[in-house]
């Protein structure tokens, strides 16, 4: 079994045992199965599952998950971030499906949706004050760093980092003053990143 399997059963059985006690949950194994079979293409290695993307955050996701203002929701959002941006899944559809607080947070999280595309100001802004947007994007930029090196040239690495530095972690700090029974999960997300920064930093 391969690592992509692995990850995407493990979370799907995770996420049964959750929705016994809380049927949230029931939307967070719909939202598996819908963006799984959105994403079916490889990453920018070639040959790594592109849903492996979404797979890694998401399971990041459970470890914040007693510290999260929308645990079902978030981990739904996690799961269909890019579908919007990549495969021109329209906003209402995932109101339909996953409810209303899943499309603002997808939303907020899509930079370029039909042609038009978001300032970083206003991006970052918008995620800023969402309890659901920016814990999902903290845990998004996390797994780029992790799986960026050796695959993204120099010079995007250090645009990554620089994002992170200038926009991303300002927006998880103006979050967790908005957000603060969520401090602990963007505290554990800051430092996470900030560590994982300095690794890449010292590997350029």
């Amino acid at each position: 079994m391969t690592k992509y399997e692995k990850l995407k059963i493990t979370l799907r059985y995770w996420l049964l045992g959750m929705a016994q006690s809380n049927p949230d949950y029931v939307k967070c194994v719909e939202a598996l199965e819908f963006a799984c079979n959105i994403h079916t293409g490889v990453r920018k290695d070639g040959k790594t599952p592109e849903f492996e993307h979404q797979l890694v955050i998401t399971h990041y996701m459970r470890t914040l998950i007693n510290n999260l203002l929308f645990p079902a929701e978030t981990i739904c959002a996690s799961l269909l971030h890019d579908v919007c941006e990549d495969y021109d899944i329209s906003y209402d559809e995932i109101e339909r499906r996953f409810g209303k607080k899943v499309r603002d947070a997808v939303e907020r999280l899509t930079k370029v949706y039909r042609g038009v595309n978001k300032s970083a100001e206003n991006y970052f802004n918008e995620i800023s004050q969402c309890p659901i947007a920016s814990i999902v994007k903290g845990g998004d930029r996390i797994h780029n760093f992790q799986s960026m090196v050796g695959v993204f040239t120099k010079e995007k690495q250090e645009s990554y980092i620089k994002e992170a530095e200038d926009n991303i972690i300002p927006a998880l700090k103006i979050a967790r003053r908005s957000f603060p029974s969520q401090e602990m999960a963007y505290e554990n997300i800051k430092l996470m990143m900030r560590s994982q920064i300095e690794l890449i930093k010292h590997s350029l």
